[in-house]
């Protein structure tokens, strides 16, 4: 995967190639748009139709991240799937945790955003630029801030289109 990492990030290879090199690498990401500059750090990350991912986004990878149909991830959004459990005053990050991250259908997640490990953000999200998602988000609502916060509800009805 460090290989295909390295490769499919360079703005020289198209979307189509790019979509490609990671199937092959065991990402499942058919019918997903993924911009240069993205670094994924394992192969299980799984993305919906019609998903599109802006440039330098970091997938952690050292558990699943699948991202529903639709979602929109901005520039730099950071899914960040393992942690530490707090250890001993000699050495406080302890033993590593992994946890899965999903992000349901028709998601914004804003520029800069980072969601951190077993996350599931709720169908119809939008995610602020810059927010910092800590635990779950309800579907259908607007997240902002430092820890994610609900600030409002969004409306349910599908787009007519």
């Amino acid at each position: 995967m460090r290989f295909v990492t390295i490769v499919q990030a360079s703005a020289f290879v198209p979307v189509w190639l790019r979509v490609l090199l990671l199937m092959a690498a065991g990402a499942k990401v058919w019918g997903a748009g993924i911009c240069s500059g993205c670094h994924f750090g394992g192969k299980d990350v799984t993305m919906g139709l019609g998903t599109f991912v802006n440039r330098g986004v970091l997938f952690d990878g050292t558990a699943p991240i699948t991202l529903g149909r639709q979602v929109a991830v901005g520039h730099r959004a950071q899914f960040i799937t393992s942690t530490h459990e707090i250890g001993p005053s000699s050495g406080r990050g302890g033993r590593v945790v992994d946890r899965p991250i999903v992000v349901g259908d028709g998601c914004w997640i804003g520029a800069g955003a980072i969601i951190l490990p077993g996350v599931t953000v709720g169908d119809g999200c939008v995610i602020g630029a810059g927010t910092v998602v800590t635990r779950d988000c309800e579907p259908n609502g607007l997240y902002a801030g430092s820890p994610a916060r609900r600030v409002r509800d969004l409306d349910r009805s599908p787009s007519v289109r």
